[in-house]
């Protein structure tokens, strides 16, 4: 009896397999190329997102604080820790879609520095003037962090071209 079994078994499984074969070449068959008409508008609706940050380096510096009362004479410098993203702002990318020559121009707005953030818990102090150790230094302090980096970051020109290859690359 198991003799007799085996072989149904194995000629149910390929008459199954066969079945499923033919199901899935008859649905491939009865289906039309068709094709899809890409707008501007749709294109645009595809990539909603208003800023897109391509590129991201960790920025370590330092800050010099000067004095407010002897602008000559500095207070104290500060070292820190900071993050800067670069990218674009979607909304200004333009498509032009022509149909005629099938093809798709994308152009791209400047690339601009979209964030800075200071790690506040980075901050670390060397005071020559010892009075301007006070409550308020941590503010003042983190303030001249932002200024120096955003000032830094902006003469860096690697950041940008770093930035517009990978923009490029995810358009």
């Amino acid at each position: 009896m198991k003799k007799k079994l085996v072989p149904m078994l194995i000629g149910a499984v390929a008459l199954i397999f066969i079945v499923i074969i033919v199901a899935i070449v008859a649905t491939n068959l009865g289906k039309e190329n068709k094709k899809e008409i890409i707008t501007s508008s749709t294109l645009k609706d595809i990539i909603e997102i208003s800023e897109l940050s391509t590129f991201e380096a960790v920025y370590n510096g330092v800050a010099q604080v000067m004095n407010e009362k002897k602008e000559d004479e500095t207070d104290y410098y500060v070292s820190y820790e900071a993050t800067v993203k670069a990218g674009i702002d979607f909304e200004q990318i333009e498509i032009d879609v022509n149909n005629e020559t099938k093809e798709i121009i994308v152009t791209m707005p400047e690339i601009q520095i979209n964030d800075i953030s200071v790690d506040i818990a980075s901050l670390d102090y060397i005071f020559i003037n010892d009075k301007a150790n006070n409550e308020t230094v941590a503010q003042e302090a983190y303030e001249a962090c932002k200024e120096d980096v955003e000032r830094e970051s902006s003469q860096e020109d690697a950041i940008c071209d770093l930035a517009e290859q990978n923009a490029k690359n995810v358009i």
